[in-house]
């Protein structure tokens, strides 16, 4: 008798594109004191790459820092991982691991065969997680040694 019979084939469900931390006036005011301290370092050493770098960093964390966060629409289906309108197919998918520390984290992970950006994150929401490996299980292999990166822990903490 197949124990797995009342696991569906599809799974579907709704989260945020990612987590948008509550920032408080005082992060804004030592996220510009030190993108300031940057600049300000950058002129003084006469380094016009430096402080082209350094304006260009400056502007992308603020632009990611302030987008907000869309509900997206996730599906887990026989043929891959839905996440919007973007479809990620099983056969470029190498491998899943969910990191689950709630509440701070709820995450989806995989690898795809890409060069470049092949490590996905996709949030969990109330999806349960135990479900979700079951039914990528039949799909995937999981990752059991993969935990939350050290760059992901560091934005998180400092709530970039």
């Amino acid at each position: 008798m197949n124990q797995n019979k009342n696991i569906s084939e599809t799974l579907s469900w709704t989260a945020q594109s990612h987590i948008q931390p509550k920032r408080s006036p005082i992060w804004y005011l030592f996220f510009a004191l030190v993108s300031l301290g940057l600049l300000a370092y950058a002129i003084y050493t006469r380094s016009p790459l430096t402080l082209i770098t350094f304006f260009l960093i400056i502007v992308v964390l603020l632009i990611v820092s302030v987008q907000p966060s869309a509900e997206i629409q996730y599906k887990i289906t026989k043929t891959g991982i839905t996440a919007g309108h973007v479809i990620y197919p099983f056969k470029v998918i190498k491998t899943f691991w969910i990191v689950y520390n709630p509440p701070q984290v709820k995450t989806l992970n995989f690898e795809t065969s890409a060069y470049i950006n092949n490590k996905i994150t996709l949030q969990l929401g109330k999806q349960d997680p135990v479900e979700l490996k079951q039914v990528l299980g039949r799909y995937l292999p999981e990752d059991l040694d993969k935990e939350e990166s050290l760059s992901e822990t560091l934005a998180r903490k400092l709530k970039i």
